[in-house]
């Protein structure tokens, strides 16, 4: 390879090392990273508090109820999202982006390191959720004389409710370069993370169980929710293809957009 392709190749790496590492900075700025945790860790701990204190039995169904507990941290992915759509949108609400295109050595430098930094933050998200209901989960047991149950299922659920939130902080991302109005990327991740998802996969599981949240709840081994569900890794298999898929149309669609 010639040496000024080889420069060329350096200076391309350099410069997105410095976008993903003003995107690092972009991200920790503002409340948008602490607000949404706070509010995803809210909602597990209640969803959490409420199962350990329904069960009639908590000795006898320790495992069940444990299992339960850890699921319930997987809420953060609707937060994740919206983080990942937030650090997208944001930029077009104030006209940044212009500026952020001027300075990365390609649009593609642009979309990749928001969806990295995304997924960062998701599995940051998840990490602490799990970490939270660990300590929820043990406190609330010990209340009632009983122990949390730290079998090997419990350890391949926290593995993936990180799993899920990692995935799910590009997906918002991604939204966000298709969508780039702010408000309706909000109003249409909520939307469909409380009521869409819920009446779709109700009315028609077969349909569902193909969408993301379908496959997101494989991943999880959520047969409560969703009785046809596919098998834990094809579930993955089938979240990682729509995150790649809706990735390459954001990509695409930011590539020909103006900004």
């Amino acid at each position: 390879m010639p040496d000024t392709d080889v420069h060329s190749s350096m200076s391309t790496s350099s410069t997105f090392k410095h976008q993903v590492a003003a995107e690092i900075l972009r991200a920790r700025s503002g409340a948008a990273l602490p607000g949404l945790l706070l509010t995803a860790l809210a909602f597990g701990v209640l969803g959490q508090l409420g199962t350990v204190y329904a069960e009639a039995d908590l000795a006898a169904n320790a495992a069940e109820v444990s299992h339960r507990v850890m699921n319930l941290a997987a809420s953060a992915t609707l937060f994740a999202s919206l983080f990942g759509a937030l650090l997208v949108t944001g930029e077009f609400k104030s006209g940044s982006i212009g500026r952020s295109v001027l300075y990365a050595p390609g649009r593609g430098a642009v979309v990749g390191a928001k969806l990295l930094v995304a997924g960062l933050v998701g599995i940051f998200y998840g990490l602490v959720s799990v970490l939270t209901a660990l300590a929820v989960g043990t406190a609330a047991f010990s209340a009632q004389d009983a122990a949390l149950v730290l079998d090997g299922r419990t350890w391949q659920l926290a593995a993936a409710v990180i799993g899920v939130c990692a995935l799910a902080g590009p997906w918002g991302a991604a939204i966000g370069f298709a969508v780039r109005n702010q408000l309706v990327a909000v109003i249409g991740l909520v939307m469909w993370g409380t009521l869409g998802q819920l009446m779709v996969l109700g009315q028609f599981p077969k349909v569902g169980r193909l969408l993301p949240d379908g496959a997101q709840l494989a991943v999880l081994g959520d047969r409560l929710t969703l009785p046809t569900a596919l098998d834990a890794p094809y579930g993955l298999l089938l979240l990682v293809a729509w995150c790649a898929a809706l990735a390459l149309l954001a990509q695409r669609l930011f590539a020909r957009r103006d900004v």
